[in-house]
């Protein structure tokens, strides 16, 4: 796919006019230019990390700590953002050069942005050392021929479904096998079938869609069978129709809670889940976690539960491999450090985004990028886990696709897609007019060669 210009298609951006002196630089800094001899184990060293939500998100610290016990004479200490800001703070931090030694980049949407920003340094040695690996997927972040940032943790989307309310209403429990209409049909077994089995038929539902956009078009993007180079990058959004015809039959037919409830409300999708309200929902596998935690503190309702891969596109050939989306969080090391600084934090993603690192977040029920046996063992050693081979298939084995094409032109995309999503899933537009008018709002834009 073609853009008029890096200018034009980063201006398009909010945080690029921030982040970049101008359109003429953008390479970044070569970490390896600055490194000196490398990393002195030995040297009392201070490093800085970004993070949020510091009390309720444990990945952080579990990181400094589980670093700073294998080496012992760095200390990490941990700057906390904004959770629902990070992206504007970050921005205004690099932008005066006081971003942190090692930060994360929350959504791949922002990769390119902050690539180019000048901000971040060339870490392509570290990323040299995990290519070719097959427990971890680097797909993506090849910019320009150089690596700003890496993974160190990579949920993606699988099908949460309740053992006990799919046992006592006698239906066939998820499989790996499963199509979107295999998903359509046992959701109108357990709408028959849940109320016999002594479930309220007024408030409980065979499923429950969450009113992300992501829902939807995620994944028909990632089961197209189609490059988003030929499709989403181009404006090209028909591949998301057949998608939206099933949702819009989910909600009509009472599967699941209408989306304009859903958002009007604010529904949450954990005690959908978590209070058996809802049979089956798919979502992103960070919901383990939280699950697990809700049924030891009684925030949800103990009952048995499992993971299957996401449901197939039965427009398509089964793949031998589930496909899947997620979004990568990945690390990135400030491009001002330099010496035993810079030494010190390439050390510390070099761990982070491997094996070690990812025992760590293993054992906090957080997904790592990187997954082998050691850490799939770590991750379902909870106490509360579903520790079925079927659930630890579901989270290991699949296909996984970017939730968004990582692209200059991606953020804009994905905001006019927002809208069309809202639109369509209220009945305002039907998904023909509705995808139509995306594509037109696209090329308004300015920012696709036709």
């Amino acid at each position: 796919m073609k853009f008029n210009s890096a200018c034009k298609a980063l201006a398009v951006a909010s945080a690029a006019a921030m982040l970049l002196a101008g359109c003429g630089g953008g390479s970044g800094t070569d970490a390896s230019d600055k490194s000196g001899a490398g990393f002195d184990e030995n040297a009392k060293t201070t490093i800085s990390l970004a993070g949020w939500s510091l009390d309720m998100t444990p990945e952080f610290k579990t990181l400094a700590d589980g670093f700073h016990k294998a080496h012992p004479n760095v200390t990490i200490n941990i700057k906390q953002y904004s959770a629902d800001d990070y992206d504007k703070q970050l921005t205004a931090d690099i932008s005066s050069g006081a971003q942190p030694d090692v930060f994360p980049v929350k959504t791949m949407v922002k990769y390119v942005t902050y690539a180019d920003s000048q901000g971040l340094a060339d870490i392509s040695d570290i990323a040299k050392g995990f290519q070719g690996d097959k427990h971890i997927d680097l797909n993506g972040y090849d910019h320009d021929g150089k690596y700003f940032a890496l993974p160190y943790r990579s949920d993606t989307w699988v099908l949460f479904y309740n053992k006990d309310m799919f046992h006592k209403a006698g239906v066939e429990e998820p499989s790996a096998k499963w199509t979107w209409d295999d998903y359509t049909k046992a959701a109108k077994e357990l709408k028959e079938k849940l109320p016999e089995a002594g479930y309220d038929g007024n408030s409980v539902y065979p499923m429950y869609m969450h009113n992300w956009q992501s829902v939807v078009q995620s994944f028909a993007l990632a089961q197209s069978g189609k490059s988003a180079d030929d499709t989403f990058l181009k404006g090209d959004f028909s591949y998301m129709e057949p998608y939206y015809k099933r949702a819009l039959e989910w909600q009509d037919e009472k599967y699941t809670i209408d989306w304009n409830t859903s958002f009007t409300n604010k529904v949450q999708y954990q005690p959908q889940f978590g209070t058996q309200k809802a049979a089956m929902m798919p979502m992103g596998t960070w919901y383990a976690a939280v699950l697990v935690n809700q049924q030891q503190t009684g925030e949800a309702d103990k009952f048995s539960w499992g993971m299957a891969p996401a449901p197939q596109n039965p427009d398509k050939k089964l793949p031998s491999t589930p496909i899947t989306y997620g979004s990568p969080t990945s690390l990135a090391i400030s491009s001002k450090i330099s010496g035993q600084k810079l030494a010190a934090a390439k050390e510390f993603v070099k761990w982070a985004v491997g094996q070690g690192g990812a025992v760590e977040l293993a054992k906090i029920s957080t997904t790592p990028a990187y997954i082998d046996d050691k850490v799939t063992e770590a991750y379902f050693s909870p106490e509360g886990m579903a520790s079925d081979q079927a659930s630890k298939d579901a989270w290991s084995k699949h296909d996984r696709k970017m939730e968004v094409p990582v692209s200059g032109a991606s953020d804009t995309i994905n905001s006019i897609l927002k809208d069309a999503h809202s639109s369509i899933m209220t009945g305002a537009k039907s998904p023909s007019d509705g995808l139509k008018e995306a594509r037109q709002n696209v090329k308004d834009q300015g920012i696709l060669d036709e």
